[in-house]
C-alpha cells in the first residue's frame, strides 16, 4: 500500500463530498481567523454544492485519511487555482506543495490569487516556483496577490560554477564529515542520483543536513531513532525548490553508494560522485528540480563526461531511489540541448 496518494477526486460520492466540505468548514474557518477577514469566499456554500460545483478537485490522502484537497477552475485553456485547503491537524507536513506539485507536474501553466496578508500561502507558492504577476487593492480594502507559474525550459537553471576547491561557488555548502579520500586514479565517471526525505515523505526542514552531518535528534521523530547513527552522506543534495546543498567536495569521496556494483565493477563510492534529490518514489519531482540538477550536471562535466544512473542501478534489490517518478528522458533531454 501506497504510504499517500494524490487522486482526481469523484465528489459524486456522496460520503466523500461530505469529507471534502467538512474538511473545508475546518480550513475556511483558521484562514479566517489568521487574516482577519471573516468575508472570506467559500468554495462551497453546503455540503449539497459539493457535488454540483464545476471545479476540478483533487485530494491528498494518508491511508484513508483525506489529508487536503486543491480545487481548480478551467475557461479556456485557463487553469486558475481557487482554494487549497489542508486539514490544520496535519499543516506544516508539506500537504499543499504535494499537491501543488501534482498540479504543475501536468499544466504548462497555473495562475492563483491570494491576499498579501496570508504570508503562509504566498511562502508555498513561492517555494513552487510561482512569481508575482499582479498587485491591487480588493473593493474591501484587502490587498489581493495574483501569481503564475509557467513551466519554463529545464535547461533556464541557475549558472553554476565548479570552483578549483572542488565546491560549487553557487551551492550552500554544510560540511559532512562523513567522507574520506578517493583511491588513486582519474576523476569519478559516475553520478549516482538518489532521493530522500526525513522524516520519510515529509520535505523541508534540516534532517537530511543533520543526518549527513552526524547531528540528527533521534528524538524528533520515531524514524530517526534507527537511523541517527548512520554515518552517510551525498556531494549534492537538490530541494523541492531548486536549491542546491553541497556536503563534500568533488575530489573527495561521499558515503552515499553502500554496498553496490556497476559495469562489474564493486563499491561505487570509489568512482562516483552521489546526488540527492528531495523526494520520493511516489511522487514527481519537482520542475526547479530538473533545472538545478541539469545545471549539475553541466558544471560537473567540465571536468570530464559523466556516466548517469540511478542509486537502484547499482543496488538493485537493495534500493529502489531514484524510482519511478524521475523522468530520466526528461534529464536527458535537458542534457542535450
Amino acid at each position: 500500500m501506497l504510504p499517500f496518494t494524490v487522486v482526481a477526486l469523484d465528489l459524486n460520492q456522496a460520503g466523500l463530498a461530505r469529507e471534502a466540505y467538512r474538511l473545508q468548514c475546518r480550513a475556511h474557518a483558521l484562514e479566517a481567523e489568521w487574516l482577519d477577514y471573516p468575508s472570506l469566499p467559500w468554495l462551497w456554500a453546503s455540503p449539497e454544492a459539493v457535488p454540483a460545483s464545476p471545479l476540478e478537485v483533487t485530494g491528498a490522502f494518508e491511508g484513508e485519511h483525506l489529508c487536503g484537497l486543491l480545487a481548480v477552475s478551467r475557461e479556456q485553456g485557463r487553469v486558475h487555482i481557487e482554494r487549497i485547503v489542508v486539514d490544520p491537524d496535519v499543516h506544516q507536513r508539506g500537504w499543499g506543495l504535494r499537491l501543488l506539485n501534482e498540479l504543475l507536474a501536468r499544466e504548462a501553466r497555473v495562475t492563483v490569487e491570494t491576499a498579501e496578508a496570508n504570508a503562509a500561502a504566498i511562502a508555498l507558492y513561492h517555494k513552487a516556483g510561482f512569481i508575482l504577476e499582479k498587485r491591487w487593492q480588493g473593493a474591501d480594502g484587502l490587498a489581493l496577490w495574483r501569481l503564475v507559474c509557467e513551466r519554463g525550459d529545464d535547461r533556464d537553471g541557475p549558472t553554476l560554477t565548479l570552483g578549483a576547491d572542488g565546491r560549487i561557488e553557487q551551492a550552500r555548502f554544510v560540511p559532512s564529515p562523513n567522507c574520506n579520500d578517493y583511491p588513486p586514479g582519474p576523476p569519478p565517471g559516475l553520478l549516482v542520483v538518489h532521493n530522500i526525505s526525513l522524516p520519510p515523505f515529509r520535505y523541508g526542514g534540516d534532517a537530511v543536513e543533520r543526518l549527513f552531518t552526524n547531528t540528527l535528534d533521534p528524538s524528533a521523530d520515531p524514524y530517526f531513532a534507527d537511523i541517527h547513527a548512520l554515518r552517510v552522506s551525498a556531494h549534492f543534495f537538490i530541494r523541492r525548490d531548486g536549491e542546491l546543498v553541497q556536503f563534500v567536495p568533488v575530489h573527495r569521496r561521499a558515503w552515499h553508494a553502500g554496498v553496490s556494483r556497476w559495469h562489474g565493477r564493486e563499491g561505487c563510492n570509489d568512482f562516483s560522485l552521489g546526488v540527492e534529490l528531495e523526494g520520493c518514489d511516489f511522487e514527481p519531482f519537482c520542475h526547479a528540480q530538473y533545472s538545478t540538477l541539469i545545471a549539475l550536471v553541466g558544471a560537473l562535466e567540465r571536468r570530464g563526461p559523466l556516466e548517469l544512473t540511478g542509486h537502484s542501478d547499482i543496488a538493485p534489490g537493495r534500493k529502489t531511489d531514484p524510482g519511478p517518478c524521475f523522468d530520466w528522458a526528461r534529464l536527458r533531454r535537458g542534457l542535450a540541448g
